[in-house]
């Protein structure tokens, strides 16, 4: 099932979907490039003196000389101030990458991994009913969306009533049942683990589109099986399609669930 999700939908990190891959792209992208330029460099560098300083007979002698000060300075400070510029670079971007917007508080979603599935809860209806679907998380289009990811499975369930203050995510790490799973769609965001008893935390924001991954924990037999879709919808139709079922179920053959609908 895997293979046959590589070969036919298009899960490259490389063609971003979202602002969070943008921006791991732009990391990426100078890491790489530098790296190659650099690589080029040393292996140029190995290449002349290869052939520039070669024995060029058994009686020929190279000219022997002990230490350079300039030359061992210069091959420590320029790989240092590559290696910090770099090191720079991507550390002025992780925050934007980690840390969760304050404006995703309203559009949090719980992704609760188990064997071999996930389920995605948007809140409660008004009669308490929780809003979920199953395989495919649902966000509004360009819009900040946190996700709080947890594992659980049997003899452990889904928690019917929260403490004061409490929220699902909370109630289903404080159970501690489950085994690792990872949520990982490679043109949204990166990846992040569902661990038995703890809450992890990430955020995506996507242009309209549909979006495929999978887990990338190996977690049991129907491993293979944990395979994800995001729908990103227009507003309006995010808010018809996920808090417009009255039972709390989200139907995914509805209309205003399909990209693309209305």
């Amino acid at each position: 099932m895997n293979l046959l999700a590589a070969c036919c939908v298009d899960t490259s990190p490389l063609h971003s979907g979202g602002t969070v891959d943008d921006t791991m792209q732009t990391v990426f992208t100078a890491v790489f490039w530098s790296s190659v330029a650099l690589g080029v460099i040393v292996a140029a560098l190995l290449l002349y003196a290869m052939f520039r300083f070669r024995r060029r007979s058994d009686d020929d002698d190279p000219e022997q000389f002990h230490g350079n000060t300039r030359l061992e300075i210069a091959w420590t400070l320029l790989p240092l101030v590559v290696f910090l510029a770099l090191f720079g670079f991507t550390a002025a971007h992780m925050p934007f990458i980690n840390d969760t917007p304050a404006d995703a508080a309203p559009n949090t979603v719980t992704v609760i991994g188990q064997q071999f599935s996930w389920t995605f809860d948007y809140g409660a209806t008004s009669s308490g009913k929780r809003i979920e679907s199953f395989t495919t998380l649902y966000v509004p289009e360009n819009t900040d969306v946190g996700l709080q990811i947890v594992s659980t499975d049997p003899p452990c369930k889904p928690p019917t009533t929260l403490g004061n203050g409490q929220t699902l995510a909370q109630a289903i790490s404080a159970e501690g049942c489950g085994v690792n799973h990872s949520f990982y769609v490679p043109s949204l965001a990166g990846q992040m683990n569902a661990i038995p008893g703890q809450v992890n935390t990430m955020w995506l924001n996507a242009r309209p589109g549909t979006y495929y991954g999978q887990c990338t924990e190996l977690c049991g037999v129907g491993h293979a099986k944990m395979l994800i879709t995001v729908i990103s919808l227009p507003q309006n139709q995010y808010q018809s399609c996920v808090f417009g079922s009255p039972n709390g179920t989200i139907d995914p053959t509805s209309p205003a669930c399909q990209a693309g609908g209305s």
